[in-house]
């Protein structure tokens, strides 16, 4: 193959890469519901609606969770074959950890100690991405 016919060829997958493409790098948003939930005591429903709402960009390797009192930075680890684990520490010995398989299923674990004693707890539902 000479060098003109090969300069094309990966001209045209450059091209077919770059316009096939026109959302990578763009941050998601996942909406995630959960609907039970299970502590110490048991499984159970939840009561009230239970949302989290995550941004997460990953060309950067990034990820805010957004609430009602603005925009909290968590760690975003991707998993080895689609999906992603999200953890949050917070002051006083919490661990928050969220995990979104590929198909969108998610979990979301406590890992929290109250007056000195362990409370976990595990939330299960399902997250919608945009």
């Amino acid at each position: 193959m000479n060098a003109c016919k090969r300069y094309g060829i990966m001209l045209l997958s450059v091209v077919a890469v770059m316009t096939s493409t026109p959302a990578f790098g763009e941050p998601l948003t996942y909406t995630c519901q959960y609907e039970s939930y299970s502590n110490e005591k048991g499984l159970h429903k939840v009561q009230d609606e239970f949302k989290l709402v995550f941004v997460v960009d990953t060309s950067k390797g990034s990820a805010q969770q957004l609430t009602d009192r603005g925009k909290f930075d968590v760690e975003m680890m991707p998993a080895l074959h689609g999906g992603m684990a999200l953890v949050e520490l917070i002051d006083g010995g919490k661990v928050l950890t969220t995990s979104i398989d590929q198909s969108g299923r998610s979990v979301h674990s406590r890992n929290i100690i109250l007056e000195g004693h362990i409370a976990p707890s595990q939330y299960y539902g399902k997250c919608s991405k945009r």
